[in-house]
């Protein structure tokens, strides 16, 4: 592919740094786990580079605008296409000049390369690669979504990525126009696939299409995380209402290594389909520094948890709204006696936005608290709003609703004169900035009782039947049937044994 120059060493200047570069040999699988092939990569030691100062920075796809593009496509059901960019990075250009030594087993005396494409390992080449495949998209036609820069549009077709995946979504009535494009995109990268989506960063999509449905699931990536657990004893909750506190005694470093590791692969599931253990994986992640056994011992338990619900997957579409909501739960952290607050959106009838997680600051009333809270699901939900409108998503409504469990705050958003006495100027900021919002008809704050706003589980550990119906609202469906009615290389099931690389 032209990848590199070989030059003689003596004409390369002297201040410039010479890079190792090293043979990468991994084991391939299939979506499903399932062994494929072996797989040697050349891969350049950009660690050795020195920082310049230049942005290496590359977006990526947001996990809430992959749900927001998902639940699209259940609504109005739209065709998913699926391509893989083959060694996707050295398809661009590199802009720098760079030097590297022969690669082990294929060296010759006094010769080195210097570098012509951006290979695998260089700072930069993340980069590279996301401006190179947008500027071949935007040739080609397609048009930028600014609050998104992973997804392009032309004439009602949606493409989006995340580094080498990359996928269209379109109309049936489009199907024309759709494949002429994908024909370009082939012709200018070497690309694999071209089938209905069905796995997108270790998540699988499973479809009905006559209810207009999609399940977004994880549960092979828990199969393999569950591993991490040391106890088999699944609990019917993901964390107990005892609160965690931080541990006396000073942990090991192999100690600290292992928490982090559980609760870094707790919190993937957290925030892409699992929203039920949200709140849980929050409190884990606040003792990342020094756990203690105790800390251990429930990350265990959502490990367990997760394993045992693994065939819950997130059910997208069956509405037509956009609703959101926001809670807080007042003071509940007894060591500094910060908020936790939440908010969860859903997006025709789908959940596609949420977050749990302790406030920076301590307030002073619940009123305070509910207000923060308010502010971060306004924001969100703004972004989401015009995400639609880049999308050209027509909603029936464009004032946005958000529910809220306190009068108190309320009131304070809607009443023509409405003062909230405090001495805590950036509450008073955000105090302010809802009111402006409301009052120019952007959002519209509604009373919802504790019991029905799908948040509150979001701020604390519900048991029980209380946490049943938490997953209810949620949008968590069971989904074995759907799991073992998918196709499995060799006809093989969900239950049969395979092979995970761990």
């Amino acid at each position: 592919m032209g990848s590199w120059l070989e030059v003689k060493s003596k004409d390369v200047p002297r201040k410039i740094t010479i890079l190792d570069c090293m043979w990468v040999y991994v084991y391939k699988f299939d979506k499903h786990g399932y062994f494929k092939n072996c797989k040697a990569r050349l891969v350049v030691r950009g660690d050795q580079q020195a920082r310049s100062g230049q942005s290496t920075y590359a977006a990526t796809l947001a996990g809430r605008s992959f749900r927001t593009l998902m639940a699209i496509s259940a609504r109005f059901d739209l065709e998913l296409i699926q391509y893989d960019a083959v060694n996707a990075f050295v398809n661009a250009q590199l802009d720098e000049e760079v030097y590297m030594k022969m690669p082990p087993g294929h060296r010759r005396q006094g010769y080195l390369l210097r570098l012509v494409k951006a290979l695998y390992g260089l700072r930069k080449s993340p980069l590279l690669w996301h401006r190179e495949l947008t500027a071949t998209l935007k040739r080609m036609g397609f048009n930028s979504v600014p609050h998104e820069p992973c997804c392009l549009t032309l004439d009602g077709i949606i493409v989006f990525f995340y580094v080498d995946d990359i996928v269209f979504a379109y109309n049936q009535k489009n199907a024309a126009k759709a494949k002429n494009l994908e024909a370009q995109l082939q012709t200018r990268y070497k690309l694999t696939g071209g089938k209905d989506l069905q796995w997108f960063l270790g998540i699988e999509i499973l479809r009905d299409r006559e209810q207009l449905l999609i399940w977004l699931s994880q549960s092979s990536y828990i199969e393999k995380i569950g591993k991490l657990a040391s106890t088999t004893r699944p609990p019917m909750t993901p964390m107990s209402a005892i609160e965690l506190l931080p541990y006396a005694g000073n942990a090991t470093n192999t100690e600290v290594h292992s928490y982090q590791v559980k609760v870094g692969s707790l919190l993937y599931a957290a925030v892409i389909t699992r929203p039920d253990v949200s709140f849980a994986v929050s409190r884990l992640a606040q003792f990342n520094s020094n756990p203690g056994p105790e800390h251990h011992k429930a990350a265990d338990r959502v490990l367990q948890y997760l394993v045992s619900t693994s065939t819950l997957a997130l059910q997208l579409g069956g509405g037509d709204d956009f609703e959101v909501a926001s809670d807080a739960s007042y003071a509940d952290n007894s060591i500094d006696r910060k908020s936790s607050q939440a908010y969860a959106m859903k997006l025709f009838g789908g959940l596609i936005g949420w977050r749990a997680n302790k406030q920076d600051t301590v307030t002073t009333s619940t009123t305070e608290a509910e207000l923060l809270a308010l502010s971060q699901a306004a924001k969100e939900s703004i972004f989401v709003s015009r995400l639609l409108e880049d999308l050209a998503v027509k909603l029936d409504s464009s004032q946005i609703t958000i529910q809220c469990d306190n009068r108190q705050t309320i009131r304070l958003m809607t009443e023509e004169i409405a003062s909230l006495k405090t001495k805590l100027r950036h509450v008073d900021v955000h105090n302010h900035w809802l009111r402006q919002e409301v009052q120019k008809g952007t959002i519209k704050v509604t009373y919802r009782p504790s019991t029905e706003l799908v948040a509150d589980g979001l701020t604390k550990a519900l048991q029980g039947s209380k946490f049943v119906e938490f997953t209810r609202q949620l949008g968590l469906h069971n989904i074995t049937a759907q799991l073992n009615a998918r196709e499995l290389p060799d006809g093989r099931g969900l239950s049969s044994k395979h092979l995970l690389l761990c």
